[in-house]
């Protein structure tokens, strides 16, 4: 079954319910010390920020992809997902190499500041795309309200995210109330 038009009052509740957790998440780590607190080496051996990491990056391939399917043809899509990820290394890398030299130590600065600038950044992304996708009742994964507000601006229909990985299951929970709600008229 394809995505609804619209997500219906569930889908917009666990979109919001969403953007909570985000705003948690966010909020655990950002505070006044800003990424000093990333500078700690203790936080390399913390299973949530390793979490968080993943998640962060996973999001961030996810988003180049929707980006770069909004913009351009479905072929660029892979290859722009992958520039994406290298450009991001060699960042890490030369951070790496910089703190190695500058401070005998690869993680410090600047490396835990890349790397607590880029979780945060995800981290606000995701929020808005949250709070804009409840807001539109945009349907599908919360990525997919970018792509939509680029076809929006460009005054087109926007098109359907082909191959784009919902993570939290919004998808599938858009069917699964759409469904029900057809059931039920």
């Amino acid at each position: 079954m394809k995505l609804p038009a619209r997500t219906g009052p569930i889908g917009r509740s666990a979109r919001l319910g969403w953007a909570v957790v985000v705003l948690v998440t966010l909020a655990s780590i950002v505070d006044a010390r800003g990424s000093a607190r990333f500078r700690n080496p203790h936080i390399l051996s913390e299973p949530s920020a390793w979490l968080l990491h993943v998640v962060a990056l996973t999001m961030f391939v996810l988003l180049v992809g929707a980006l770069a399917g909004a913009l351009g043809r479905q072929p660029i899509v892979r290859r722009t997902q992958g520039l994406a990820v290298s450009c991001l290394g060699a960042l890490v890398l030369v951070a790496a190499v910089i703190g190695q030299l500058g401070e005998g130590s690869v993680w410090g600065f600047p490396l835990a500041d890349l790397v607590w600038t880029f979780d945060v950044l995800v981290l606000v992304e995701q929020l808005l795309a949250f709070v804009i996708a409840f807001a539109l009742g945009t349907p599908g994964c919360e990525l997919g309200v970018w792509p939509e507000l680029i076809a929006r601006a460009r005054g087109v229909p926007a098109a359907r995210m082909i191959g784009l990985a919902c993570v939290v299951g919004l998808d599938a929970l858009d069917r699964w109330e759409a469904t029900r709600s057809a059931r039920a008229r």
